[in-house]
């Protein structure tokens, strides 16, 4: 795929618990970090290159939100939590819908996705005069939308132990 200078996908990951995605996306579009500060400088150098970042942060790191708050203009921040009291206590404190998403890390990987999904039919719209470039684009994000849709029937099947019907 070729250079996606429109967005970013970052995900803070102090614990080192969640590698797997660095096999799922493309470098260009996706980092992982251990280090907060070298999430940080990264975040920070990237916003004068791209439209938009989405910033995946654990609950245990919030205060990047508060703190940064005026310096991140482009990033929208998805604060996943372990438990329901730590979700709660997030959205008392950022109760900003537009650009700080909350949520339980079972769902880290259907946001990432639903972001990524975002990011390569944005791509794939202004490729449409590269066919080739286009089709990638379309064509990876048909793949992930398929993936999405999976993860969510499994979801919803754990969630109510029925198979959804498909009419």
């Amino acid at each position: 795929m070729a250079a996606v200078n429109t967005n970013v996908l970052v995900l803070l990951d102090p614990t080192d618990q969640h590698k797997r995605f660095e096999q799922i996306y493309d470098r260009q579009l996706f980092s992982r970090f251990t280090d907060k500060h070298r999430c940080v400088l990264h975040v920070m150098s990237s916003l004068q290159h791209v439209r938009f970042i989405d910033f995946f942060i654990p609950h245990t790191e919030h205060s990047i939100v508060s703190a940064r708050i005026t310096l991140f203009k482009k990033t929208i921040f998805y604060i996943y939590c372990t438990n329901a009291e730590n979700i709660e206590e997030m959205r008392r404190r950022y109760n900003y819908p537009m650009f700080v998403k909350i949520f339980d890390v079972q769902w880290l990987a259907t946001y990432l996705q639903h972001a990524a999904l975002g990011y390569l039919i944005e791509h794939a719209q202004r490729a449409q005069y590269d066919l080739d470039e286009c089709d990638l684009a379309l064509q990876q994000a048909a793949e992930m939308a398929n993936g999405l849709a999976d993860e969510l029937t499994a979801h919803m099947i754990v969630q109510t132990g029925t198979q959804p019907n498909d009419s």
